[in-house]
């Protein structure tokens, strides 16, 4: 049978029907990640034991999940129940070789790994698929995972698998991680931990408290196993940012102001962001275990994790983009940079600014509160059996995420249209100064501290409720069978088949008495819940920057806004058609794989083919020649063969050489796979997604040599290297339209280009005399893309050449301290406004400390951040001189915990 005869054979709801009976039979789960099944057997073996305790215990664990393992993995686990080592868990997969995070908002969401972008990577849970939502509009919906949603508390460990296996679920280019928790069975029986923990955020000025438990019973003859664990984490948070938006043509501007400097851009916009977010972050985990017999064995998981996200932000803005006039520019700080000369300083009149269209903004905060709770939950059966002829394992599940946003407008901008609400006399003077490449403002007479200076506009109508939804189903069935047959010892075959949804919509909607509240509350002043604030802003600004500016409670813009809001945000006749997509996929993947070992088990390894059929059904509704045609369906189908070949050879006992070679695709992101399209039969162009899109595609190869020249200690360097051979990019073309006469220039993401990366991997473990140790890596990673026109140097999205980690830690029976610092270079993360942008490098310190008050109490002490690291994104150089585009200062945090256990 050929492979489109094989594609076709089962489609729909008959792929279904055709794994029922085998579901019926036997309910299989993955086995997929074979980490734990290499450790049991590396403990059947007597390969190592362990009998430290600590951070220095989980420190060898990791090493040996990396040592006996036959693929290239990396793995993180718990010192202990409930303690992980980092409090996120993308903080704590930063400290493993090739991963890179983003701290954005302070805390780690996305996960990069040898230099891929987020969406590359996929995250499961046991060796399933997890769902995932949004809390922030600005993010896409992608097939990463957010790192933050989940408390690090629930988690045993992590497992990075940088190489493939054709038992490993497909869809990452990047890297595969794997969150295990625990199970009753494996722990003593009445197991009970819990913690209670307060967090200091610098920046907030205040303590959080966090709570977490952990109760495990199994029965006295070990056949029944219950746990329960949950985690509560209250996180006020804050940030002071600074943002420059380049640039915009304003030659008009200033030849309406008598400038004789040559200045023709300037800015758009730059202003003074006051960003507050109140997380709680709720989770807890079910697990029950039934083993009647030695050879049969039932494992029911369930999870379920929630982050109410609140926040409100409020951005302080000098708009030079919607000024008629601009003044005072000096030649000397005027630059050019290419694309245009722009005047870096310059001053704004508010009685030049006069209200009308183009004309509108001297200076004001834009403010948005968000009102935002993501949950998700997965629940899980898994069936082991075992015989004497093979193993048996079976997994039915279904994982499901929902995200709600509403954004809520108020604006406090100033022009001399408004300028009486907030008693002004129209002779106020701003200064705009962007030299040395940071943001400062001054003023001549305006208050800009107090909060009745600013008139104020609540947004009617114009409010936005964003919804996601994720889900998926999946079933899976495997059969391991040994064998002796010359080298082969073992045969696996399986099959996987899911049934994925994501689905996004958005409505606008608006307040009630609204014309009531806009008479009530002419400033911000009116409000009752906008206070000043000062001494902000004196690490992301300039010395003659704002330092006071009025602040929103979260807690009474959160107030306000919800009583006022009306009581249907999502009309039918408010929805945004063109945001409105759903997709849906199934995926049908069976695999063959063989593992081997020879020359006196100096050589081992496995190779295998994973086959995956998947098709896709996305609806979007389409606006042809302005007209609304709703609900439109196009289906997409393909079929990928993935061979993999992973090989460890011990070249002595405790020097080996691992290689990996591998076929890798990933899924395109829902949104460039939605079917929205737009066109226009007057100027003949077009708008679109593009569900055509076939998968990212690579080949990789893996080499290292890995040196454990003690039970602690590792000397290891990998080479990898990745080619890209279908590349997403967006970018215009010319098309047909069935129905229409003429060729149409449609811009849509579309497969085409390469990109080639190579990289090596250093990594140095080991202990030293009295409980000292160090844990330490390094990752260069050289990457290059060529565009679909053969355009070649482009960078990689994510990619940052350089990264380190290193861990220095002392631990005996009572105490432990380490120190951690960790290094990413620059890397690229896409365009804004027309310019690419590019994150800066930054370095990171975290400190944690631990005391043992007795065998059952322990009182720990971390900080995070400690050298205050700001965020930073800017141009590239060859877009305005790479001048800074996002100045964060997140601040350091501070953890106080004790925690029990019995």
């Amino acid at each position: 049978m050929g492979e489109s005869q094989m594609a076709n054979r089962v489609t729909g709801k008959l792929k279904l029907s055709v794994l029922t009976s085998s579901i019926l039979a036997a309910m299989y789960a993955p086995s997929a990640f074979a980490a734990e099944e290499e450790v049991q057997a590396a403990e059947q073996q007597e390969i190592e034991k362990i009998e430290v305790t600590g951070f220095r215990a989980s420190a060898r664990e990791n090493l040996n999940a990396k040592r006996f393992a036959t693929t290239v993995v990396d793995a993180i686990t718990a010192e202990d129940i409930g303690k992980f080592p980092d409090k996120n868990i993308g903080d704590a997969l930063q400290r493993i070789a090739g991963v890179g995070i983003e701290r954005r908002f302070g805390e780690a969401d996305g996960i990069s790994i040898r230099g891929l972008d987020p969406s590359l990577s996929l995250t499961f849970l046991n060796g399933q698929s997890i769902s995932t939502a949004q809390w922030f509009e600005g993010y896409r919906p992608t097939r990463g995972f957010r790192s933050d949603m989940l408390a690090a508390e629930l988690v045993a460990g992590l497992e990075v698998y940088k190489s493939p296996r054709a038992d490993l679920p497909e869809g990452s280019i990047g890297g595969t991680i794997n969150i295990k928790t625990r199970k009753p069975l494996d722990l003593d029986a009445n197991t009970l931990q819990a913690s209670l923990e307060y967090q200091y955020s610098e920046n907030a000025d205040r303590w959080d408290p966090a709570l977490s438990g952990l109760f495990s019973w199994k029965s006295d003859n070990e056949k029944f196993g219950f746990l329960a664990s949950i985690s509560h984490q209250e996180r006020f948070t804050t940030y002071d940012g600074m943002e420059n938006y380049m640039a915009s043509d304003k030659s008009a501007a200033f030849a309406a102001g008598g400038d004789t400097s040559g200045a023709t851009h300037a800015t758009w916009g730059a202003g003074h962001a006051i960003f507050q977010q109140e997380r709680e972050r709720n989770a807890y985990n079910l697990t029950f275990q039934y083993q009647p017999t030695d050879s049969l064995g039932f494992t029911l998981n369930y999870l379920d994790f929630s982050l109410e996200a609140n926040n409100v932000n409020s951005n302080y803005l000098v708009v030079p983009g919607r000024a008629g006039v601009l003044r005072n520019a000096s030649a000397s700080d005027v630059v050019s940079y290419g694309l245009g000369d722009a005047a870096l300083k310059h001053d704004v009149y508010l009685s030049d600014i006069d209200g009308s269209a183009g004309n509108d903004y001297w200076f004001g905060p834009d403010t948005f509160f968000r009102n935002t709770e993501p949950d998700a939950s997965t629940i899980d059966l898994e069936i082991e059996y075992s015989h004497d002829l093979f193993d048996l394992h079976a997994q039915i599940g279904r994982t499901q995420a929902q995200g709600d946003i509403k954004v809520y407008g108020y604006s406090g901008k100033i022009n001399t249209s408004n300028m009486a609400k907030a008693g002004l006399s129209g002779d106020e003077i701003l200064t705009l100064d962007l030299t040395g490449n940071a943001l400062g403002v001054s003023f001549n007479d305006f208050d800009y501290a107090n909060p009745a200076s600013y008139p104020l506009e609540i947004r009617g109508d114009g409010n936005v409720h964003i919804s996601d939804e994720d889900q998926e189903t999946y079933y899976q069935l495997d059969l391991t069978f040994p064998i002796e047959l010359a080298f082969l010892t073992s045969v696996k075959t399986g099959v996987k088949y899911k049934e994925h949804e994501n689905e996004r919509s958005s409505h606008s909607f608006g307040l009630k008495n609204y014309d009531s509240l806009s008479a009530q509350y002419q400033t911000m002043a009116d409000l009752g819940f906008v206070s000043t604030k000062c001494d902000r802003f004196d690490e992301a600004g300039k010395a003659n920057t704002l330092e006071c500016l009025p602040l929103f409670s979260l807690s009474g813009v959160k107030a306000f806004s919800l009583e006022n809001t009306v009581d249907n945000t999502q009309l039918p006749e408010n929805e945004s058609l063109n945001d409105f997509y759903e997709i849906n996929e199934d995926t049908l993947a069976i695999y063959a794989m063989a593992e081997f070992e020879a020359i006196d088990s100096r050589l081992k390894g496995n190779f295998g083919i994973r086959y995956v059929d998947y098709q896709l059904d996305s609806i979007a509704n389409q606006l042809r020649d302005n007209v609304w045609i709703m609900g439109v369906v196009t289906e997409n189908d393909y079929s990928e063969v993935l061979p993999s070949l992973n090989v460890t050879f011990d070249i002595t006992d405790d020097l080996l050489l691992r290689g990996a070679l591998a076929k890798v695709m990933s899924l395109p992101n829902y949104q460039d796979l939605k079917n929205t399209f737009s066109y226009n039969t007057d100027t003949f162009t077009g708008n679109a997604g593009n569900p055509y899109l076939e998968p990212w595609r690579a080949n990789q190869l893996d080499i290292g040599i890995e040196w454990y020249f003690d039970e602690a200690s590792l000397l290891s360097a990998t080479l990898f290297h990745k080619d890209i051979d279908q590349f997403l990019f967006p970018f215009s073309a010319q098309e047909t339209i069935p129905g229409e006469v003429g060729v149409f220039e449609v811009s849509r993401t579309r497969n085409g280009g390469e990109g080639k990366l190579t990289g090596i991997e250093l990594q140095f473990q080991t202990e030293f005399a009295y409980g000292f140790g160090l844990i330490s890596n390094y990752t260069y990673t050289d990457a290059e893309v060529t565009d679909n026109t053969g355009d070649s140097g482009l960078a990689l999205p994510g990619n940052s050449e350089e990264m380190w980690n290193a861990t220095g830690y002392w631990e005996n029976d009572t105490f432990s301290a380490r120190i951690m610092a960790n290094y990413r270079g620059p890397w690229f993360a896409g365009y804004r406004i027309g310019s690419a942008v590019e994150v800066e490098e930054q370095t990171s310190i975290d400190v944690a400390f631990s005391y043992d008050v007795t065998d059952n109490l322990k009182l720990s002490l971390q900080g995070i951040n400690l050298t205050g690291e700001l965020y930073r994104t800017k141009n590239s150089p060859d877009n305005w001189g790479g001048i800074f585009q996002l100045i964060n200062d997140n601040g350091t945090r501070w953890f106080l915990n004790a925690s029990v256990k019995f």
